[in-house]
């Protein structure tokens, strides 16, 4: 069987110090030759992505900022921006919702990839409970959802643009025979995670995405994605490597 695995990369590839080992970097390496293609998707914006590929030492096709913007070899495939009176009107409603967001708005070649909303004086305990909100204020504007460890942070794109639509564009383009193997460990992974046919989270993973399947892969420490890789090559399948 031929597979596509689409994996996130903060705290599902990567360590919490961007890093990978020699383990998951050759798994990487050689993943093509056992049937195996590997892209990334992640809500990383394009600027912070070339340390990641001279970390893994793999430069695949990469979906980026939650699905608005997919690269390959550095250049674009398909955009999705949202429009500048969308990214104003977003501002206004959710300021009048809740004064104390600050926002920035990731840009790349004049596209406005994603609207981030931050709050600095709560703790990122209350991200589930803030994303509700804004989803109830402005989901109808923008895709609301949240990946970040450590700091109340709100991550806006276009509507309707997700990890899962650019991934699923992908895999009909290039590997349509391919078993979709997606894993991530934040709400911004849910909708990919429910979108493939084998959806996995770590064990640091968020409690929605563990709810979204019975595949649960070691973290980046424990070189969880290495393993998987290494046992896709020997012929093992999904449910013998992770036990379910």
């Amino acid at each position: 069987m031929s597979y596509l695995i689409a994996t996130d990369l903060d705290g599902t590839l990567l360590r919490p110090d961007s890093s990978v080992s020699d383990r998951t970097r050759n798994a990487l390496r050689t993943a093509s030759d056992g049937g195996v293609e590997v892209i990334y998707a992640t809500g990383r914006p394009p600027d912070w992505l070339p340390s990641v590929y001279e970390a893994t030492g793999h430069r695949p096709i990469t979906v980026c900022a939650n699905g608005a913007l997919t690269l390959q070899a550095d250049e674009p495939i398909n955009i999705d921006a949202i429009d500048p009176e969308v990214v104003d009107e977003v501002r206004e409603v959710l300021l009048t919702s809740h004064s104390d967001f600050v926002f920035h708005t990731e840009v790349w070649r004049g596209h406005a990839l994603k609207l981030l909303a931050f709050l600095p004086d709560q703790d990122h305990a209350a991200a589930d409970d803030i994303l509700a909100l804004v989803r109830e204020a402005a989901g109808h504007l923008v895709e609301p959802t949240h990946s970040s460890h450590g700091r109340l942070l709100i991550e806006m794109g276009p509507s309707g643009v997700t990890k899962a639509k650019a991934v699923r564009r992908i895999r009909e383009q290039l590997w349509p025979g391919h078993t979709l193997i997606a894993i991530g460990d934040m709400p911004n992974d849910l909708a990919l995670l429910q979108s493939a046919d084998i959806p996995m989270t770590v064990e640091s993973g968020h409690l929605w995405l563990k709810q979204a399947t019975e595949h649960v892969l070691p973290g980046p420490e424990s070189d969880g994605i290495a393993q998987l890789l290494e046992a896709l090559a020997q012929g093992r399948s999904v449910s013998q490597f992770t036990g379910s």
